[in-house]
């Protein structure tokens, strides 16, 4: 299986020498070029300068420096990924599912709390519990504490939960991993969709070029009656045609570049161009066998399933431990007025501690544990086929990732044999029409044929890149550097 790499051999420019685009790494991005700024402050100076370079003008319009500005596939994709909502979904996901993590390990360890109150009664009054023991009625109460608490057994609870946590953690990393590179797929469809759309562009122009070459000729014949006027409209119906499809090409070119300004959250400047796949090297592609096995491995996805499965298994656990006792160590210290423990209690600060033990256990709830319990269960079926779907879908992704990768490459190998055959019938067309030997509207056909093998040509090397990335996905190769 061959590897992304972002390197793509084999591509070409459009329209001559070109250079790579710069500014779609950062989020702090200028479409804006250094030498378009203002004109020089200094009248003089800028007019000697344009004496001295004016003569060389010529050498300087042909030099590369002038090129279209090439953007390249992985600057598409690293916009894509720094702007994308969903990735930064996901990764705020993650960062929710740390926070969870951290409370369920902080359930179980020492916990400190203080608390105060203070309190006016009325209707009170004193009390003789004996001859010499009285209980005075006092109305204003105060008191203060602080108290530590360290659980003992829990039945499982803490522990239950912390592995649940752990493992939402990890699924929420590889589902943050998944989401990369869907938007990595995404990123470089459209980009190649936009290359195929502009060389699309170019082909439909030389072939308008080509069809307006003939029908000057046409028209001349026909004003000097050597061709019927029926031909002449036939050529001029076809030049409309062909002139119709450069319009449809160049209107899915904006489509195109508005599907990128959606992805980087940003426009194109109007002088970006892509790269022109010129030339693709032939590759085999691997059996369906390996390839099921290396997305098996590789696909985030799958890992992400897997640990939301086990994360629902103890989430399970951790409500059946509801049924369980729970033990806890307990120290206070407190100061209150009066101290309901001084018999008789005194008008006055006085302070108490103790340290000990408790125990608490749920027996009857109403069948409060036996519903967390069920719901608890029941998301744990659905995370077991959320797990089965989505290998489901990845053995289809990966099966027909091949068979597009197989049938791209077969049909680019027989558009190129029929762009060679077109530009034969079409030459040979021409020299049978000047010499009276076929009919005019064989002419045409042979035209509008070589147009459309032109375009196959041009839409199966994108259509090439397109599967490869999209098989590179299903196997879980896309952009991981593996």
């Amino acid at each position: 299986m061959r590897k992304q790499r972002f390197n793509h051999r084999g591509h070409g420019g459009l329209g001559g020498s070109q250079r790579s685009f710069q500014g779609l790494e950062s989020g702090a991005v200028r479409f804006s070029k250094a030498w378009k700024k203002q004109a020089a402050t200094f009248p003089r100076l800028g007019n000697l300068l344009c004496a001295l370079v004016l003569p060389l003008c010529p050498l300087w319009l042909n030099s590369p420096a002038l090129a279209q500005d090439i953007v390249k596939p992985e600057q598409v994709v690293q916009a894509t990924l720094a702007h994308s909502p969903a990735l930064q979904l996901a990764e705020g996901e993650s960062r929710a599912t740390a926070a969870r993590m951290d409370q369920a390990r902080a359930a179980g360890r020492f916990n400190l709390s203080a608390d105060a109150r203070a309190a006016h009664y009325w209707g009170l009054s004193d009390q003789q519990l004996g001859p010499q023991i009285v209980i005075p009625g006092i109305p204003d109460r105060y008191g203060a504490g602080i108290q530590a608490t360290q659980p003992l057994y829990t039945g499982g609870r803490v522990t239950r939960q912390r592995a649940a946590a752990d493992f939402a953690h990890t699924a929420a990393g590889h589902a943050q991993r998944s989401a990369a590179a869907d938007l990595t797929l995404a990123a470089l469809s459209a980009y190649w969709d936009w290359s195929k759309a502009l060389n699309a562009v170019a082909s439909f122009q030389a072939a308008v070029r080509r069809v307006e070459q003939h029908n000057a000729d046409m028209q001349n014949g026909h004003k000097a009656g050597l061709v019927t006027e029926s031909d002449a409209l036939a050529t001029t119906v076809q030049l409309e045609n062909t002139r119709l499809e450069l319009s449809e090409a160049g209107r899915h070119v904006e489509t195109a570049r508005a599907q990128l300004a959606y992805l980087m959250g940003r426009e194109l400047p109007s002088v970006a161009q892509p790269f022109s796949v010129t030339a693709v090297a032939p590759e085999t592609t691997a059996d369906e066998a390996t390839l099921l096995g290396l997305a098996r491995t590789n696909r985030a996805e799958t890992a992400a399933r897997r640990f939301e499965v086990r994360a629902a298994e103890e989430q399970m656990e951790a409500a059946r431990a509801d049924r369980r006792p729970q033990l806890a160590a307990t120290a206070r210290y407190e100061q209150m007025r009066p101290n309901q423990l001084d018999i008789p209690p005194a008008d006055e600060w006085n302070y108490d501690a103790f340290i000990g033990i408790t125990a608490s256990w749920n027996l009857f709830d109403s069948g409060l544990t036996r519903a967390k319990v069920a719901e608890a269960a029941v998301r744990r079926d659905q995370a077991r086929q959320r797990q089965q779907q989505t290998a489901d879908q990845i053995a289809l992704e990966v099966r027909a990732g091949r068979v597009n990768l197989a049938n791209a490459l077969e049909r680019l190998t027989v558009a190129r044999r029929t762009v060679e055959s077109a530009t034969r019938s079409l030459k040979a067309a021409d020299d049978l029409w000047k010499n009276g030997l076929t009919r005019h509207v064989d002419l045409l056909d042979a035209h509008a044929q070589l147009t459309a093998a032109e375009f196959q040509v041009v839409a199966a090397r994108a259509d090439v890149e397109l599967a490869r990335a999209a098989l590179e996905h299903a196997v879980g190769q896309l952009g991981s550097g593996k």
